[in-house]
């Protein structure tokens, strides 16, 4: 957590004149950053916004009108059968999730974005892109273009293949470094499901917990703050790992964390429930212990210093 004086130093970076200093604002970032300044922080991190402020007004003007051209571009080809799909999945979560504020923006960002990129609708969207609406509650445009930055930093993880090698080392790890919690989830069989759903290319967000934890960066499982904290650490991570790298070993944090209460659940009702609907919990802690795992499991060899990216 942030001292006061780091806050404000942080604001300082943000408010520089000339150029944002990237490396500082990084790494008071991923001590949490305060909500006052997250929008824009994010927006840096992201690469949504250039560090150079000369160009930062005219940069923002453009941005809005590319949103504008590519949400009059999907409109003129509603494709009727996908805006029900998303109205539909939209309605199941509003009611469970109090941030998600508007179900219309959510339909319309989602909407921009997949016709944009000519991607395939999942399940999993609506919980990655709901931080952004969040966040940027005022800026339609600053929510798609950090929902765009994210979804171009998970091309590989929501990928079968990366899905699938994700699950493997997430598992490959759980057996060595938690070996009792591996032991009982394996009897009340919470991996061979989220294991198959990787191997056979489900949708993120579907019947694996696994998979769901994996792909949607734990935003479907967690409470929104811890979310939003999390992903602070994630978007200032340093450049020399990966976002997907980082993720596994906080999956791994969070078991490790939530260890004693898995032990104690059975497997038909109780364990998927826990695994689906996560406490809230310290992550800020859970960042350093999963940094610690990943550097325990280097210096036993366990994974590769490409990460866990076919190194197991």
């Amino acid at each position: 957590m942030l001292t006061p004086r780091e806050e404000q130093e942080m604001a300082e970076v943000l408010e520089s004149e000339c150029a944002v200093e990237m490396d500082k604002l990084a790494t008071l970032c991923r001590l949490g950053i305060p909500e006052r300044l997250r929008a824009e922080a994010w927006k840096y991190l992201l690469g949504v916004t250039r560090p150079e402020k000369a160009q930062e007004l005219s940069l923002g003007k453009l941005m809005e009108q590319r949103y504008l051209r590519l949400e009059r571009a999907w409109q003129s080809d509603p494709q009727l059968e996908l805006t029900r799909r998303i109205k539909a999945e939209v309605r199941g979560h509003h009611a469970a999730a109090p941030h998600l504020r508007s179900r219309q923006r959510l339909e319309r960002l989602l909407r921009t974005y997949l016709h944009c990129h000519a991607a395939d609708y999942t399940s999993g969207m609506l919980h990655l892109l709901a931080p952004f609406e969040h966040v940027y509650r005022d800026s339609d445009t600053d929510a798609y273009f950090g929902f765009e930055g994210l979804m171009g930093q998970l091309s590989w993880a929501l990928t079968f293949e990366g899905r699938k090698q994700m699950a493997v080392a997430l598992l490959t790890l759980l057996r060595h470094l938690l070996p009792e919690l591996y032991a009982h989830l394996e009897a009340e069989e919470r991996l061979t499901t989220g294991t198959r759903a990787a191997e056979t290319g489900s949708p993120a967000g579907g019947g694996g917990w696994l998979d769901s934890w994996l792909s949607l960066l734990l935003s479907k499982e967690l409470p929104l703050p811890c979310v939003l904290r999390l992903w602070d650490a994630y978007f200032s991570a340093p450049p020399e790992g990966s976002l997907q790298e980082l993720h596994t070993f906080v999956c791994l944090a969070v078991l490790e964390t939530c260890q004693d209460e898995l032990l104690e659940l059975d497997g038909d009702e109780e364990l998927p429930q826990y695994l689906q609907h996560l406490p809230a919990m310290d992550m800020g802690r859970v960042v350093t212990s999963a940094l610690n795992m990943r550097d325990d499991c280097l210096a036993r060899g366990l994974c590769g210093s490409g990460g866990t990216r076919g190194a197991l």
